[in-house]
């Protein structure tokens, strides 16, 4: 991405507004703001143009808001996604800890409901015929299906008071297709971040159920970008709205601020309080948005942050109209953010868009790699056959050998 890449915004004091991400101290961009405000809007005019640009995005959309965008829709729920996956270069205990925390944050548990979530993944891990839990995963680890940590979590011997509250809590992970089915993830990172891509997560069937299907995509994609290595141009965008759902201690949402940059990657949330961000989150973003906020203390959040009166946020009643803060730029600007329908590339896009045409992109790469893994397995099963045989006629032999 050079440095002449302008996004437009909308307009300010008259003239045109535009936001250049690499200007900026970090690429990353947070928007804010009430029900109705314009923070939805902000988000599709800002994926328009990153299309336009021809930059790769990644959209999770817990409210299928943006699947008109799609260069590829992933309707995600007719994939397969182990939540134990082991990825390159990972140690299975580091994962242990990972996603132990991830389903702890997501499902409200307390730390002995953890502790035994992470337990039970040990002995999962063990089952799957992993002998050392601190050696990085080379590529040979082969997990059991997810529907066997089932059992291992209803069977825990442990005797303790939290843990029929435990199982009623995290029961819902068990009835998702999307990880009952897994013996392995059918989900390929590379196919995704080549096009816009949208993550459709609204037929999930809780919020927890939903933030822990985002969680372990942005995990995979966090490692994806270790093995892909640095790069000085920024090529994809992770974009969140409703991200409130991924906030707390640990969320892959965090590392992404701080790391991604590196990479080349991107990073945009939205949420409808500023409190929901953490002051961490809030310094290493690059561009803030701020609308519509009729909450005193929301008001009073954002006057700290934008570092104008608190009043200004309270008083904006147009969707769309509000206060933006460049690092680059000392004051804040006000800005009338350009709504994607008064655009003539939205226009476009609506009248060509074809939903299953978009989604048959990804359903070709899930038909694929269910090819690749039935051909893996039928010789797998070709190999042990010839083994068998092999070993049947070392026998034969043998016996030969002793009656000569």
């Amino acid at each position: 991405m050079n440095k002449d890449l302008s996004v437009h915004l909308g307009t300010s004091k008259g003239k045109p507004l535009y936001w250049n991400p690499k200007l900026e101290k970090n690429p990353h961009l947070i928007t804010v703001g009430g029900s109705g405000s314009g923070k939805t809007e902000t988000l599709k005019a800002i994926m328009l143009e990153l299309k336009q640009h021809k930059i790769s995005s990644l959209i999770l959309d817990f409210h299928n808001d943006f699947k008109v965008f799609a260069d590829n829709l992933v309707q995600i729920d007719k994939a397969t996604l182990h939540p134990l996956e082991v990825q390159i270069n990972e140690k299975p205990l580091d994962v242990c800890y990972k996603v132990s925390k991830m389903i702890a944050s997501v499902f409200s548990l307390g730390d002995v409901q953890e502790a035994i979530i992470r337990e039970a993944i040990k002995v999962f891990y063990t089952k799957s015929n992993i002998k050392d839990l601190k050696k990085e995963n080379d590529g040979t680890i082969e997990l059991l299906p997810f529907s066997f940590f089932r059992d291992i979590i209803f069977d825990t011997p442990i005797k303790n008071q939290g843990v029929p509250k435990l199982l009623a809590k995290i029961s819902v992970l068990f009835d998702v297709d999307l990880f009952m089915e897994a013996d392995g993830t059918s989900i390929s990172l590379d196919t995704i971040i080549k096009n816009l891509s949208v993550i459709e997560l609204l037929k999930f069937p809780t919020d927890e159920v939903k933030a822990l299907v985002a969680d372990l995509l942005l995990k995979k994609l966090i490692n994806h970008l270790y093995i892909k290595g640095k790069s000085e141009d920024y090529w994809l965008y992770v974009i969140i709205d409703e991200a409130h759902r991924m906030m707390y201690p640990g969320s892959p949402v965090e590392l992404l601020l701080r790391e991604s940059r590196k990479y080349g990657v991107g990073i945009i949330l939205a949420s409808q309080r500023p409190t929901d961000f953490s002051e961490t989150i809030l310094a290493n973003a690059g561009t803030i948005i701020a609308f519509q906020e009729s909450l005193d203390k929301d008001a009073v959040f954002l006057s700290k942050q934008l570092r104008i009166p608190k009043v200004n946020f309270q008083k904006l009643k147009t969707a769309g109209l509000g206060y933006c803060l460049f690092s680059s730029k000392d004051e804040t600007e006000k800005v009338q953010i350009t709504p994607v329908k008064d655009r003539k590339e939205y226009q476009e896009i609506t009248k060509n868009f074809d939903e299953e045409e978009r989604s048959d992109y990804f359903n070709k790469e899930l038909r694929r790699i269910k090819k690749e893994k039935d051909k893996y397995k039928a010789l797998e099963e070709s190999n042990e056959l010839q083994e068998s045989k092999i070993k049947e006629l070392e026998k034969e032999i043998s016996l030969l050998n002793g009656t000569m």
